[in-house]
């Protein structure tokens, strides 16, 4: 069985593991400059991998080391745009779970336990939510703290993250 450039699954498969041998120091260079851990670099580093997969035969087989250089950057920046989509679609659902958690008339949890959950948080990220509660936008807790947008959006999304994981210790006990 040949792919649509006359390979076999035996070349496609020789072709990946050349370009894995030849770039992978590249590509895990690449992903730890735009990425924000180890963890999350390495974790994009097999995303890109993956990607090289499902997309080789889209290079030619005869590419020239430039051509496959420019192929596998378009591919990178490809796996880090959808990475970066999804990270904003994260924190805008948790940024929409903090309004609804703030919101008394959304029904529970109530203040009450609002309050007492937030109380549990670091006096730095109970001031950032407060700030949100009374109605500053991002932008303007942003530029309050010295914050880019993205990063604030990033603690304010690990805020609900930990506010939940306090629910969870205080309210849920898992047998």
């Amino acid at each position: 069985m040949q792919n649509t450039q006359g390979q076999t699954p035996v070349g496609r498969h020789e072709r990946y593991m050349t370009l894995h041998r030849t770039f992978s120091r590249h590509i895990e260079n690449y992903c730890i400059r735009h990425s924000n851990s180890r963890e999350e670099a390495e974790d994009l580093m097999q995303e890109v991998f993956i990607a090289v997969w499902e997309n080789i035969d889209g290079l030619h087989p005869d590419s020239s080391p430039r051509q496959t250089n420019r192929w596998l950057q378009k591919v990178m920046r490809t796996v880090f745009v959808r990475h970066i989509r999804h990270q904003r679609i994260n924190a805008d659902a948790s940024l929409a779970e903090a309004d609804r958690l703030a919101d008394p008339s959304s029904g529970p949890p109530g203040d009450a336990l609002l309050e007492e959950l937030v109380a549990h948080l670091p006096p730095g990220d109970r001031q950032l939510l407060q700030e949100r509660f009374d109605g500053y936008s991002n932008l303007e807790i942003a530029q309050h703290h010295g914050l880019k947008p993205n990063t604030l959006n990033k603690r304010m999304s690990r805020i609900v993250e930990k506010l939940k994981e306090i629910y969870t210790q205080l309210y849920k006990h898992e047998p």
